[in-house]
């Protein structure tokens, strides 16, 4: 540790990264400088760099181990170009695409070749803690009626076309708690891989806050993750080593939460209206599936699949073309991953998309597989791609911990 404080400061290469994957999802939306439409520079971006560029003159290689982000590119960018040249759609687009993504991916490759896991999941706690605090304040100021911050940090900007929803629904007024995310969906989705983290610690207390700070969301994305990794580790109690006296606790604890839920909800208006929101997403997906109007559910799970049948045989071969699909329909690209690579890369790419993730399980440890099923399950949700969201979900996947941190000060030492 003594080279990375003499290299680099009071703050080791190693810390700086994990703080830097634990961060960034906060980030997120703010930005440095828009020009136009077509360039914004974000502050991860600028983070991003000047940290790749001190890992960079450590170790110059791509690795596989590290830089399969690259190899998922390179097999979208080949199928995606026959997928314009079948579309005649605008290939330099594609390209600029591709180019941004690769862009990231290569930064990426030397960021997580950093042995700073314990540091990661050490701030990312911290800042899960912070952030389900204030979901419950958020929770009780809305419907008490007090005006309380909705999460944006102040002097930040945000990028042209983004919002920030706050905790209470402009739409509808319903109290949905952001914490410091730009939705509930978000803040459900970063506390999810702090939660999974607490099971495996067997720290009780803190499972418990995020997951009513996720309950508090009323996000289904997050209620879905939280009930899926819950029954996830349960079942895989012996890979991951957990305790039967913290299994029996646990299903204790499930038992009294649910009575003690039902038993609140009757009496506390704020509960059961919260309950009663959440019943009503449910009850109500597929209505939303299925009805006319593109609700915000109907983006997530199915976009605009149906443009799929519009497609000649090549066009589902290999679709249209990256980021084509929305401009060639003028309609909005939004949908959840599985869905946007079908339309703009066919059946090939999403085969080909679904093989890599999978592929990713040769680089996970077993007790880190329930962070692969949180990963796919957002995929499947909302259109996570190449977002910190996205980067943070794998980063919880692979990174190794301080088990290789010697080797990584000795490769330091002798650069």
């Amino acid at each position: 540790m003594e080279v990375n404080k003499r290299r680099f400061g009071i703050i080791s290469l190693t810390g700086a990264v994990g703080f830097f994957f634990a961060l960034a999802p906060v980030l997120d939306p703010y930005i440095v400088v828009e020009i136009g439409s077509g360039f914004t520079l974000k502050i991860n971006d600028i983070v991003m760099l000047f940290l790749t560029m001190l890992c960079f003159s450590k170790s110059y290689k791509i690795e596989r181990k590290t830089g399969f982000l690259c190899i998922w590119l390179l097999g979208l960018g080949i199928i995606g170009i026959f997928g314009n040249l079948a579309s005649n759609t605008d290939m330099v687009n594609s390209f600029k695409n591709l180019s941004v993504w690769l862009i990231y991916a290569i930064c990426l490759n030397y960021l997580w070749k950093t042995p700073c896991r314990d540091k990661f999941l050490y701030w990312l706690e911290l800042i899960a803690i912070v952030a389900s605090i204030l979901v419950i304040l958020q929770f009780i100021s809305g419907y008490v009626g007090i005006s309380m911050w909705d999460g944006k940090i102040p002097g930040l900007a945000l990028g042209k076309y983004d919002g920030w929803a706050g905790y209470i629904d402009v739409n509808t007024g319903d109290i949905r708690p952001n914490g410091i995310f730009q939705e509930a969906s978000y803040l459900g989705i970063y506390v999810s891989v702090a939660y999974v983290q607490a099971f495996k610690e067997e720290k009780i207390k803190r499972m418990l806050l995020y997951a009513v700070a996720m309950l508090m969301t009323t996000s289904v994305v997050a209620i879905i993750i939280l009930i899926t990794t819950t029954v996830m580790i349960l079942i895989m109690k012996n890979r991951i080593d957990l305790s039967s006296k913290m299994t029996r606790r646990i299903l204790l604890l499930i038992g009294v939460f649910i009575v003690g839920l039902v038993v609140v909800s009757n009496s506390n208006e704020a509960v059961g209206d919260s309950i009663a929101y959440i019943m009503k997403r449910f009850t109500n997906f597929n209505s939303d599936l299925n009805g006319a109007r593109m609700s915000s559910t109907k983006y997530r799970i199915v976009g605009h699949v149906e443009l799929f049948n519009r497609y000649s045989i090549m066009q589902k071969m290999f679709g249209v073309g990256i980021a084509q699909y929305g401009n060639l329909f003028n309609v909005k690209s939004y949908g959840n991953v599985w869905v946007t690579t079908l339309l703009n890369c066919g059946i090939l790419g999403v085969s080909y998309l679904i093989i890599c993730v999978l592929n990713m399980i040769k680089r996970i440890r077993r007790e880190n597989i329930v962070f692969l099923v949180i990963f796919v399950l957002v995929l499947s949700s909302d259109w996570q791609w190449f977002s910190w969201y996205f980067f943070m979900l794998i980063s919880a996947c692979i990174l190794s911990g301080n088990d290789n941190n010697e080797d990584f000060e000795q490769r330091l030492v002798k650069n």
